[in-house]
């Protein structure tokens, strides 16, 4: 698989120059220019990692489509309960949170390990590093495109409307999680590939946030108590109100926009700083 990846990428477009005598400021926009502009390989890599990955599977990637529903579904019928909330409002709230988390928690998780992962070939293709991430993230959406398909039988079950005026704003909300997960794929991945401790750090930290986020509660359970500026202040629960209120028949909010926004300008501009730092010893870490 991977010599056929390389051959690949031989005959590719990509045109990366190693630019002798350049600054490394340069270089580390061209890195992710380049890679951006890679649609075509990365795309490419990362379909065949979907179908390597589920090779001679009868259902490939839907057997995941099928655990998450089931598990939308067990903790619906347990947490409705606990909450006692009509499962008609509570189920199409925690399918929405945990599809969209589930995006989320795979591109911080594989961030850790994605230049690790591909050791092999950042060793013999001098490709920007930028395609490794951007490989990783297409992979986590195309999953996340199936799990989708959770939520036609939820809605449709419970009879819930959509307005499809709310949700002209969700393709641009999925794009903002995938940017954000290329940013976060860079410098995790740099800094995971340096210090090896920081891949099991970043997945324990993503369980606890889990559960501190408004996924399996509702945020109006702890309105007006101390704890109720935990919502606000928790980064995630904007990325995920962004696709989560459109379903459930609001627009997004404003404030959501604002944060979401901001964290993806500092994050691309870290990244820079990032590359421009460290990328040309990420080969030398492996």
């Amino acid at each position: 698989m991977e010599l056929q990846e390389l051959k690949y990428l031989k005959h590719s477009e990509i045109v990366y120059r190693v630019g002798v005598g350049r600054s490394r400021f340069s270089l580390a926009i061209e890195d992710v220019a380049s890679g951006f502009k890679s649609y075509k390989v990365w795309a490419l890599l990362g379909w065949q990692d979907i179908k390597q990955r589920y090779r001679r599977s009868v259902l490939g990637p839907f057997w995941l489509t099928i655990s998450t529903g089931i598990m939308i579904g067990m903790l619906g019928a347990l947490y409705g309960q606990l909450f006692r909330m009509p499962l008609d409002v509570y189920l199409p709230f925690l399918a929405t949170g945990i599809i969209i988390w589930a995006l989320i928690a795979s591109l911080l998780n594989e961030s850790c390990n994605v230049f690790i992962a591909a050791d092999s070939m950042i060793k013999q293709v001098h490709v920007p590093l930028t395609l490794h991430v951007c490989r990783m993230v297409y992979r986590n959406v195309i999953i996340f495109f199936h799990n989708l398909i959770v939520l036609v039988p939820v809605f449709f079950f419970y009879g819930k409307e959509i307005d499809l005026t709310n949700l002209l704003l969700v393709p641009m909300a999925i794009g903002l999680v995938a940017l954000n997960g290329v940013w976060a794929g860079l410098i995790l991945g740099t800094f995971c590939t340096r210090f090896r401790d920081i891949p099991p750090i970043v997945t324990n930290l993503v369980q606890v946030i889990f559960f501190v986020t408004p996924i399996m509660w509702l945020p109006e359970i702890i309105k007006g108590r101390s704890a109720a500026w935990l919502v606000e202040a928790n980064p995630l629960y904007h990325f995920i109100e962004l696709f989560r209120a459109p379903f459930l028949g609001a627009a997004a909010p404003l404030n959501s926009w604002i944060v979401v926004l901001s964290i993806t300008l500092i994050g691309m501009v870290t990244t820079i700083f990032t590359l421009w730092r460290f990328r040309n010893r990420v080969a030398y870490w492996l």
